[in-house]
C-alpha cells in the first residue's frame, strides 16, 4: 500500500498521538483540523460540467486556511513573484533575530502580542542602525518574515529579514554599504536585546530571567 505524503494523511495518523504528549493552543487545533478536512466530503463539493460533451467532475472544497500546503500553494507563489518584481539592483543581507526558549511559552497565550513586540524590536533595532551608522545614515527597507518552527519541527521563533545592502536619505539619495557586512553583529544583538525586553516590558510580558537573544 502507498504512503501517502499530504500533511493531512500525516495529521489523521499520528495528531491524536501527538497531543498525548504536546498541548496545542486553541488556534493550532483549529489549524490541524482544517488541514485535515481539506478537500474531504467535511468541507463539501462542487460538481462541475461541461456543457460540450457533458463530461462531470465532482470536486472536493479547499479550507483556504494560509497554513495548508495544499490548498495555498498558487497564493504562496504569487506572493514570491510579487517580492520578485520590488527587488533592487544591489547587495542584500539576510539577518535572523531569535528568541530564547525560555519565551516559548507566551507564544500558547499570548501570540499576537509576543510577535507584535518581536516586529517591533527588530525594526526599531535595524532602523536605529540605519540612521545612525556613518556611512549610511538613512531609511532602510526590507523584508521581514516570521518563522514559529526550526527545520526539525521544534518551536523556534525567529525572524528572517532580507535587508538591501543601502538606505534613502532624507534628501531622496541611495547611500550604498560599501563593506562586506550590513552591521557588527555584537553591537546589533545587544540593542535588539534592549529593544526586545523594552517591548515585552511595554505589554506587560517580560520574564525578568529570559534574555533575547540574536543569531545572524
Amino acid at each position: 500500500m502507498a504512503t501517502s505524503n499530504h500533511l493531512s494523511d500525516i495529521l489523521t495518523l499520528n495528531l491524536a498521538h501527538y497531543q498525548q504528549q504536546h498541548k496545542l493552543t486553541q488556534q493550532q487545533s483549529l489549524v490541524c483540523q482544517h488541514i485535515q478536512a481539506c478537500r474531504t466530503q467535511a468541507l463539501g463539493e462542487q460538481q462541475w460540467r461541461c456543457g460540450a460533451c457533458h463530461y462531470e467532475q465532482r470536486i472536493f472544497c479547499s479550507c483556504r486556511d494560509r497554513h495548508c500546503p495544499r490548498c495555498q500553494g498558487q497564493q504562496t507563489q504569487a506572493w514570491i513573484e510579487k517580492q520578485q518584481t520590488e527587488v533592487l539592483n544591489c547587495r542584500y543581507f539576510h539577518l535572523v533575530f531569535t528568541l530564547p526558549h525560555e519565551l516559548n511559552i507566551l507564544a500558547h497565550y499570548k501570540a499576537k502580542e509576543l510577535y507584535s513586540a518581536l516586529f517591533e524590536a527588530v525594526w526599531q533595532t535595524l532602523s536605529q542602525f540605519g540612521m545612525t551608522r556613518k556611512h549610511l545614515q538613512g531609511q532602510l527597507g526590507g523584508t521581514v518574515v516570521l518563522h514559529t518552527w526550526g527545520q526539525t519541527l521544534t518551536q523556534h521563533i525567529h525572524l528572517h529579514c532580507l535587508i538591501p545592502g543601502g538606505v534613502l536619505t532624507s534628501q531622496g539619495e541611495w547611500h550604498g554599504v560599501t563593506s562586506d557586512y550590513l552591521f557588527p553583529v555584537k553591537a546589533l544583538a545587544n540593542v535588539y536585546r534592549a529593544k526586545m525586553m523594552q517591548a515585552l516590558r511595554h505589554r506587560e510580558l517580560v520574564i525578568e530571567q529570559a534574555d533575547a537573544a540574536h543569531s545572524g
